[in-house]
């Protein structure tokens, strides 16, 4: 892979990571809110926002390959449903590691899954929420040299003019 292609592919990642990254730094204030110590805090924003940066690049990856179709509520879903599982696995350990403890996976390992799979739900429908509103304002500033960006300013403005057309037909009625 050159240097262009990569760029390209970082280009089309962006929105997914940043709002990864974003979602650790919240989680990281609320640690700071709560009164927790800087190095926990820290943990915390690092733990959580770089495996949730790294999935959430890899959505925007399946969403270029066409494996996700954009804007879909379902998909987003049935991808962060591991995957934010596996972030917050990823983020006990770091702790631990952090802390300077063992690693240790959770007691109620099976319970601790499954309560994060309930919350990937809200995390997914938060996520797409994001992406929805920043990949609009992201993907027109690279269309020109992005194809992957271009094509999604094309069915955003195909869309809207859609929905243009329904109003006005609406209106007329």
């Amino acid at each position: 892979m050159d240097t262009t292609s990569a760029r390209l592919i970082a280009e089309v990642a962006f929105p997914g990571a940043a709002i990864g990254l974003g979602a650790g730094m919240v989680a990281g204030g609320v640690a700071a809110v709560a009164g927790l110590p800087p190095g926990y805090v820290v943990l915390t924003t690092l733990g959580l926002g770089l495996p949730l940066a790294l999935f959430g690049a890899g959505y925007d990856l399946l969403l270029a390959s066409g494996r996700i179709r954009l804007g879909g509520v379902t998909p987003a879903v049935f991808y962060w449903l591991p995957a934010f599982p596996l972030a917050r696995l990823f983020h006990e350990a770091f702790l631990d590691l952090g802390l300077g403890r063992g690693v240790a996976l959770p007691e109620a390992l099976p319970q601790f899954v499954a309560y994060q799979a309930i919350l990937s739900t809200g995390f997914a429908i938060g996520f797409l929420w994001l992406h929805e509103h920043l990949g609009p304002l992201w993907w027109p500033r690279i269309r020109d040299h992005n194809p992957v960006a271009a094509r999604y300013v094309h069915l955003y403005t195909r869309h809207a003019a859609a929905m243009e057309h329904r109003r006005r037909a609406k209106k007329r009625r």
